[in-house]
């Protein structure tokens, strides 16, 4: 029987690989070759942007009316008119970034290739559905972890939803989910 205290270095090296594998991943190896570190940030700018926009919704809300609908006329006071005005403003902001995130071209291929556009494709043979055909498990693992939980199943989420959790899923090294599409 061989004792293992015999070798001291073999011991050490087997609790540094052990330690490796419980701490963090190295920073010499990216988190997917697919997706080097600077596309992943450049590709992000899009979702921050997204979410300032939601950030901005849910905490101007909530503040008087008087700290994020603006005196357009001057008078000192905020109107209805004012405020309606504002929330437009709003709403097309929000608008516009799902429009934008819908144009994405990865995105648009994906779509395509996918369900031929449709939101609320089933695919007949697997749990497949939504425009970019996600498994329910995976549906429900990424949109949760995109921060668009409580959808079952991705054709049962709204367009702007769908296209939201795709594109998360795309910024974070998910592209090689489709690579079958051609995209």
């Amino acid at each position: 029987m061989q004792n293992h205290l015999a070798h001291p270095a073999a011991s050490s090296d087997l609790a540094v690989r052990r330690a490796r594998r419980s701490t963090a991943p190295r920073p010499e190896v990216p988190s997917s070759p697919s997706a080097p570190a600077a596309r992943r940030r450049r590709s992000g700018v899009g979702v921050l942007a997204g979410a300032a926009i939601g950030l901005l919704l849910l905490t101007g809300c909530n503040l008087p009316v008087e700290q994020w609908v603006p005196d357009f006329n001057g008078d000192g006071q905020i109107d209805q008119s004012e405020i309606n005005h504002q929330q437009a403003k709003i709403a097309q902001a929000v608008e516009g970034q799902r429009r934008a995130v819908q144009a994405h071209p990865f995105l648009s291929c994906v779509r395509a290739h996918e369900s031929g556009g449709n939101y609320a494709a089933q695919n007949p043979r697997s749990t497949a559905s939504g425009a970019y055909q996600f498994l329910d498990s995976t549906w429900r693992n990424v949109s949760a972890r995109s921060g668009h939980p409580g959808y079952a199943r991705a054709a049962h989420a709204p367009w702007h939803v769908q296209d939201a959790v795709a594109l998360w899923l795309y910024n974070n090294g998910g592209r090689s989910a489709w690579r079958g599409t051609g995209c």
